[in-house]
């Protein structure tokens, strides 16, 4: 007879392996004999999770601006279009001066001085924060508007990954390791809530496997700084496995003797 044996398996970054970073943390399986022979299939799902909006818009992944060569470091945080003008002025050199428009969403820059923003460079993060593009700015009378709109808005989704083989996939940096695609539907410093309302579960097909490294990224796999603040998330564990024990119930035991006379 064919039966199912289901597992709870709570996980946090309680004791991540990257610090203060908290996006990558090591899960061992609960149950290390999947290869038995009596084991069909093994099953793992994302029940819920519970993930603090805590990372930061201008991070680690998106914090330098390149002008005349020059590469400025920004100091990471979280800013509005208005907000961020104040800041870059005081590191930008006098001289210069920022607009933001809120018709067209978007900045313009003038200096003394005609000058390049060197959005081309790889040291230049910045550029989809800013409105950059990816081609090297330069400015016409003194003055550049920047092409594209800025962009303030936290991480739109976050992607925790699992080497499992479980054949899903990313396409914007062509990676399979998806076990949850999680949307941000939070307040900057809110809760993002997930529950498995599908009941989505996938196949685990190395039945060796005891145990993981969990990642917290971003869509292009890069790991999100959580800045010390913990999340929380709970597996479900599906065993189907082949139950080979005689059946001793009472009408089972009559349809035994029947049978045997």
């Amino acid at each position: 007879m064919l039966k199912t044996k289901t597992q709870i398996l709570n996980v946090s970054s309680v004791n991540a392996i990257n610090g203060d970073y908290k996006s990558q943390i090591n899960v061992n399986l609960p149950d290390q004999n999947y290869a038995d022979p009596n084991i069909k299939a093994v099953y793992i799902s994302v029940l819920h999770a519970e993930v603090p909006n805590s990372f930061y818009i201008v991070n680690y992944t998106n914090n330098q601006l390149v002008i005349n060569g020059i590469t400025y470091v920004l100091q990471r945080g979280n800013y509005s279009a208005t907000s961020f003008i104040t800041y870059l002025l005081t590191i930008l050199p006098a001289g210069f001066a920022i607009t933001y428009s809120t018709t067209t969403n978007k900045y313009t820059i003038t200096f003394s001085s005609n000058f390049t923003i060197n959005a081309n460079s790889s040291d230049s993060t910045i550029n989809s924060v800013m409105g950059l593009g990816s081609s090297s700015l330069t400015s016409v009378a003194n003055t550049l508007t920047l092409p594209n709109c800025v962009n303030f808005l936290p991480l739109s989704r976050l992607i925790f990954r699992a080497p499992l083989n479980l054949r899903n996939f990313n396409q914007a940096d062509k990676s399979g390791d998806i076990i949850l695609s999680l949307q941000n539907n939070a307040a900057q410093m809110g809760i993002i809530n997930f529950s498995n309302s599908m009941n989505t579960r996938f196949l685990i097909s190395d039945r060796s496997i005891t145990g993981f490294v969990l990642s917290l990224t971003n869509e292009i796999g890069q790991l999100i700084n959580m800045n010390g603040v913990d999340w929380f998330l709970t597996f479900q564990i599906d065993i189907d496995y082949l139950d080979n024990s005689i059946d001793t119930t009472f009408r089972n035991l009559i349809q035994q003797y029947s049978n045997n006379i």
